[in-house]
């Protein structure tokens, strides 16, 4: 059985293709089609993921990570009250593991692979930190694949669409937001481009009622909530301000209960309040939404459908304001929390070479180049790119230098992530002194190339054809594991019980 995962930053769901050869989403053990992404630590050798684990953050806050997937791609560590710290990357293999685990006694069968996919707005260091979870997690990778285009792929199976369409993926989740334009050719899907917006979503919304409690609790009652004393009714806070922002889907009001020794309150929502937090993302996601059409070459008019994917579409002001700019209203024919997941699973069935009747062409969310010396500004360091955003996947482009004078020791080969030209507005992702042979005449080529495989991850070779040398190099990238670090990580996750 192959799995497809929606590994979310508040849920996280698994789905596979049943008998039927249709795509199901799995039932968990605790009979929830999805699982809190939240892990809590019971002992040194005993994690438990999922709803009992986000109950257990009330009575131990110092025992429960939640919404790591804002953290991969970066390092940091989190110290539990175990007296161990775990990497983002670990957790986020607990996650895996405990979906992988149910899967297999859903389906009662053993999983032999999985598709997880990933946010199409992720940078190269935070889609090496998946990859990287998977290993830890002792779990057969056999790709990943954009959210988007995951919920694209479930949407045209589920309609069996035939002819053209072109579809706008609005995704917005627990803590991340694209937009993508895809265009459906009968069975292909052709990702034209797309668009995000980092650490935005359902818990950043969440974080805004909580706010405005913990203001409302300091000027009233001089209490600062987020002192370390009032640690836990401050946890719990976290849970009714997301319960409060469900109830404001439906209602108008919702009420907010907080306790403090002899202070009790009652704290009104109002949905017009909820709303104007959610405006101030909404008015940012539609410059998603314009910068993605236009690089698609499409206009609103020009398209078909509109798919609302991630819990937080759900949201009535999202599909409204979409409406009242597009002209159309956003479809309601898939569930917006499991078209992923669903669409991973298809997904995974379309990499066996038997069954292969589609093609994917997907993407890169972010442009790629290398750091050149700019002669119109005083030889100033600048970015240079060479793979640019939305260029299809795979791809490749070579660049080609030379050596300035004879018997040259070394060239510096720096590469990025973003779309600026100055150094300080982007990412680097590697940087390497390559260091050349001996009596190299001046102007000696040296050609670097630059490829991203359909994962989006990138990978850098360098030539130089008059000595018929050629490297690939093995990028360090500074925000993720090195080798040494992964490797003493992997099968550790054996040593714990996960339920």
């Amino acid at each position: 059985m192959r799995l497809g995962i929606d590994l979310g930053t508040t849920f996280s769901a698994g789905a596979y293709i049943n008998t039927a050869d249709e795509p199901e989403i799995i039932i968990n053990k605790e009979g929830g089609r999805l699982m809190p992404s939240v892990v809590y630590f019971e002992d040194c050798n005993k994690v438990i993921v999922g709803e009992a684990a986000k109950e257990n953050s009330i009575l131990y806050p110092r025992r429960v990570i939640s919404a790591v997937k804002n953290y991969m791609g970066k390092k940091v560590d989190f110290p539990m009250e175990n007296g161990k710290s775990y990497t983002p990357e670990e957790i986020s293999a607990f996650i895996l593991r405990k979906l992988v685990n149910d899967a297999t006694e859903y389906a009662g069968q053993d999983v032999e692979g999985v598709v997880i996919t990933i946010p199409a707005y992720f940078t190269d260091a935070q889609r090496k930190a998946t990859e990287d979870a998977a290993k830890i997690a002792g779990i057969r990778l056999l790709a990943t694949i954009n959210e988007p285009t995951a919920a694209a792929i479930y949407y045209a199976h589920k309609l069996r669409l035939e002819g053209n369409a072109n579809v706008m993926v609005y995704d917005l989740g627990g803590g991340t937001f694209d937009v993508t334009i895809i265009q459906i050719k009968q069975s292909d899907i052709v990702v034209k481009s797309t668009h995000g917006l980092a650490n935005v979503g359902g818990k950043f919304f969440d974080q805004d009622i909580v706010d405005y409690v913990c203001d409302y609790l300091m000027e009233k009652h001089n209490i600062d909530l987020e002192e370390e004393e009032y640690l836990d009714e401050y946890q719990e806070l976290i849970l009714k301000a997301e319960n409060c922002k469900i109830q404001l889907s439906s209602k108008n009001s919702a009420n907010i209960i907080i306790k403090i020794g002899r202070i009790k309150e009652s704290i009104p929502i109002t949905k017009e309040l909820f709303e104007d937090k959610v405006k101030k993302f909404y008015n940012r996601s539609v410059i998603s939404m314009k910068k993605a059409l236009r690089d698609s070459g499409l206009t609103f008019d020009d398209l078909d459908k509109i798919i609302l994917v991630g819990g937080s579409s759900k949201i009535p002001y999202i599909s409204q304001q979409i409406q009242n700019l597009t002209g159309k209203q956003p479809s309601k024919e898939v569930n917006p929390d499991e078209a992923v997941a669903l669409g991973a699973a298809l997904y995974s069935n379309m990499l066996m070479e038997d069954v292969n009747e589609s093609s994917i062409i997907d993407v890169c969310s972010h442009s790629i180049g290398v750091v050149v010396i700019d002669n119109l500004k005083n030889k100033q360091k600048v970015n240079h790119i060479l793979i640019p955003r939305n260029s299809s996947l795979p791809c490749g482009v070579e660049q080609i230098f030379y050596t300035t004078v004879n018997n040259q020791k070394a060239i510096e080969l720096s590469v990025t992530e973003g779309e600026f030209k100055e150094l300080s507005d982007v990412t680097t992702l590697f940087t390497s002194i390559i260091d050349l042979p001996e009596k190299l005449p001046a102007g000696t080529e040296v050609k670097i190339r630059l490829e991203l495989d359909k994962n989006q991850l990138l990978h850098i070779y360098c030539e130089i054809p008059s000595v018929q040398l050629s490297e690939e190099f093995t990028i360090k990238r500074d925000a993720n594991m090195d080798d040494e670090e992964l490797n003493e990580l992997m099968g550790l996750i054996a040593n714990y019980e996960i339920n």
